[in-house]
């Protein structure tokens, strides 16, 4: 089943994520988020199903840019064991689309969630870096939604924003085209060499979008 993307855009289902998008509503007005394509034309392509966004993480807020990005589609988000911590904070993270993953194992529990989340036509947001970066440094990315991908046979689509340089500013984001590990693929089983190619272009792309998101910034 893939998840609408226009119509129905609150459900009893998914109430407290809904409520949430709500109560973060403000958060659009706030950024006045432009959205770019890679390109550097303006990014007007309407996301439909499954999909991971993988974007670079400069703070706690970035969660609520990239819900603001694609705000027409319930955004679920992998977080770090840490982030969840105690018990009101995690079931409130939880009960907003939060999958708690421990990054220090392979969490199989926390990649079957996230599997079935995107087979059920929903997106998934990944911090490829596995952490908060601060700064203009490259993405150096994880394989780890890449694994996730091709288990679940959807693109991954590459996202990247930086800090403005005055609060009033307009923040901008850039987006690259999807990437569909299953093209890189060369055996029914997926290798090591096939993951490593991957991880590569979703990189060279977040390499991309981080240019363009700096040439950007240098013309304000």
């Amino acid at each position: 089943m893939k998840e609408k993307t226009k119509g129905r855009l609150f459900s009893f289902r998914f109430l407290p994520i809904d409520l949430s998008r709500i109560v973060a509503s403000p958060c659009q007005l706030a950024f006045r988020l432009k959205k770019y394509h890679v390109s550097g034309e303006p990014y007007r392509h309407t996301l439909k199903g499954g999909a991971i966004l993988a974007a670079n993480h400069l703070s706690f807020s970035d969660p609520f840019l990239i819900s603001s990005t694609f705000w027409y589609r319930r955004v679920f988000y992998l977080a770090a064991e840490v982030v969840m911590q105690g018990k009101l904070r995690s079931f409130l993270l939880r009960g907003t689309g939060c999958i708690k993953i421990d990054r220090n194992i392979s969490d199989l529990e926390a990649i079957k969630k996230s599997v079935a989340l995107l087979k059920d036509g929903r997106c998934l947001a990944i911090f490829p870096q596995g952490t908060v970066v601060r700064g203009e440094e490259e993405v150096s990315v994880k394989s780890g939604a890449v694994l996730i991908a091709l288990q679940a046979g959807v693109p991954i689509v590459p996202m990247y924003s930086l800090k403005r340089k005055h609060w009033y500013n307009r923040k901008r984001m850039v987006i690259a085209d999807p990437i569909y590990p299953s093209e890189y693929v060369t055996k029914k089983i997926p290798s090591m060499k096939d993951i490593a190619a991957v991880s590569r272009a979703l990189q060279e792309a977040l390499g991309r979008c981080q240019e363009l998101c700096e040439k950007l910034e240098a013309e304000l």
